[in-house]
């Protein structure tokens, strides 16, 4: 199957995602996640359950903020139907940061699972080891600094 546009669902999930990673509501996040996901990065893959990613969401926010990242804004969604049930969403983020300093570019895909009327991260892979990635931007933001 080739790549689509989002359609409306699908959309309104992101939107969701966004806002509600933005402003740390971990209620709505809980509804976006399945009660056990896979979470990939370069490091590995591991089963994740739900409430263990949400106690470690205020850590994830702390290492954005000491990096300087204001906010994120979803930048592109290509999705393509795997099946009647499963759809695989490719993201491209922008990371804004405070002044001047250019946005930090995030990707990361996810596999949602359509049951009924909503839909649920069933795997989410991070393309890059965000802590380096943050790490790194701050590094060069301090040295653009002095």
């Amino acid at each position: 199957m080739s790549d689509m546009h989002p359609d409306g669902q699908i959309q309104a999930f992101f939107d969701s995602f966004a806002t509600a990673s933005d402003t740390l509501d971990v209620d709505r996040l809980a509804e976006l996640f399945a009660e056990t996901f896979l979470a990939a990065d370069p490091a590995g893959a591991r089963p994740v359950p739900r409430q263990a990613f949400l106690q470690a969401l205020p850590r994830r926010a702390e290492l954005f903020a000491a990096a300087g990242i204001t906010r994120i804004v979803l930048a592109d969604l290509q999705v393509q139907a795997l099946d009647d049930t499963y759809v695989l969403a490719r993201t491209e983020w922008r990371a804004e940061r405070a002044g001047a300093s250019p946005p930090v570019r995030l990707s990361s895909t996810f596999i949602l699972r359509r049951e009924a009327d909503r839909l649920q991260v069933v795997c989410y892979l991070n393309h890059q080891d965000l802590a380096r990635t943050l790490t790194t931007n701050r590094m060069h933001m301090a040295r653009g600094a002095r």
